[in-house]
């Protein structure tokens, strides 16, 4: 797995078929130009073509109710233990990935995007027919109060999260399609790496087996064994 701290060339986070993953278009922080060293690595790093799976490994939430109105103390992410991953050779960890597009053209633009989600987040037990959430980290130590989903900026609901928009997709939300998942390379291949260390090339469509993929996330997971997403620690 490519850890910062053993890494010494940032351009081994940057996908090579992406042509705005260069310093000068990521370097110039969208708009808002570094003043220093340390801002120009975030800029660098919050534009990283390996999206991460963050929902399930370590959701960005409020676990405190009276706290969510203070992004400095209240929100924070809640990481998995590497234990909790029942399967890491089925399970995604980072996903090629996609800044924006643009609202006109639809073409990529601003290099990738360090967060990525999954299209699908409930699980219909057939046992008791009841609707599991499968965003098991939002319950670890406690229940979130809220969570950071982009739902509320796509018309979706912001505590299920936008998910994948698909054919849904408009406007500021064009790039969440396949839920800032972008095919990067040939025959609509993007490079998916798992949780046991090993990569794959995947198309759009492939990343959502197991998965019932609507937008809004108002499809189910229909097979927990093959969904890649998850960490199988609920069923």
């Amino acid at each position: 797995m490519l850890l910062q701290p053993y890494v010494k060339d940032w351009t081994m986070f940057r996908c090579p078929s992406d042509p705005n993953a260069t310093d000068e278009i990521l370097g110039s922080c969208h708009g808002r130009p570094p003043r220093n060293q340390i801002e120009r690595l975030q800029c660098y790093s919050l534009t990283t073509n390996l999206g991460y799976n963050y929902a399930y490994l370590s959701p960005v939430a409020c676990f405190g109710v009276n706290q969510c109105g203070d992004y400095l103390y209240g929100w924070r992410n809640n990481p998995a233990h590497e234990a909790r991953i029942r399967t890491p050779a089925n399970t995604i960890v980072f996903v090629d990935s996609i800044w924006f597009r643009n609202t006109h053209t639809g073409a990529p633009e601003g290099g990738g995007n360090w967060v990525v989600m999954p299209p699908c987040r409930f699980w219909r037990d057939p046992r008791t027919n009841q609707s599991v959430d499968t965003f098991t980290m939002l319950y670890t130590p406690v229940r979130a109060h809220r969570w950071y989903s982009y739902g509320i900026y796509c018309g979706c609901s912001d505590w299920a999260g936008a998910g994948w928009l698909l054919q849904s997709a408009r406007g500021w939300c064009l790039w969440l399609e396949f839920g800032g998942t972008w095919p990067w390379h040939r025959r609509e291949r993007m490079t998916v790496a798992f949780a046991d260390g090993h990569t794959k090339a995947f198309t759009p469509r492939q990343l959502t087996v197991g998965c019932d993929a609507r937008p809004c996330m108002n499809g189910f997971i229909v097979d927990p064994e093959t969904y890649m997403w998850d960490m199988d620690d609920y069923y």
